[in-house]
């Protein structure tokens, strides 16, 4: 973390980065100069911290705190943050935040299904507020994997980083 107090990575992964990632990290480096915080505060891109289906998304250390769905509007009061302000609660994700209880909810009911056919799978996920990008994006991301249910019938199931992040079936 060199020698600042703040050490924030930006997810520039491909589904953040369509979603305005890009500008958005560009913005906050703009700002955090502007105010002559760079000496203070690292600002770093990253691949991807697995929640791209709500970013853009960036991570405050050794705060600890995971902003998401920032927008452009947004930057003011996050480097304001950032300087030593208040954290903008409403972009704050917490296990108990909707979108995490609804990815949550999904693959506990997914884990339920066990090994199921991918239309049970996608209709499950539909049901949830998900669609077929979203199952798609988890299936890259490696919280789903197909398998084949028999003989060559192709099945999805969730996999143990799912479980895991969750707390599903431990």
């Amino acid at each position: 973390m060199y020698w600042t107090e703040r050490h924030v990575l930006i997810c520039t992964a491909s589904h953040c980065t369509q979603k305005g990632a890009n500008d958005v990290a560009g913005r906050i480096r703009l700002e955090i100069i502007r105010r002559k915080l760079d000496t203070k505060i690292l600002i770093n891109n990253c691949g991807t911290i697995d929640l791209c289906d709500i970013g853009p998304n960036m991570i405050v250390y050794p705060d600890n705190v995971i902003l998401s769905g920032l927008t452009l509007k947004d930057v003011g009061r996050v480097v304001d943050y950032l300087a030593g302000g208040e954290i903008p609660q409403d972009l704050v994700l917490q296990a108990g935040t909707g979108a995490e209880q609804d990815r949550r909810g999904f693959y506990a009911a997914a884990a339920d299904l066990a090994l199921a056919p991918e239309a049970a799978m996608i209709e499950l996920a539909t049901n949830h507020g998900f669609g077929e990008a979203w199952i798609s994006e988890q299936l890259r991301r490696g919280f789903l994997a197909r398998k084949p249910i028999a003989e060559g019938e192709p099945g999805m199931t969730v996999t143990s980083k799912a479980k895991t992040r969750y707390g599903i079936g431990l």
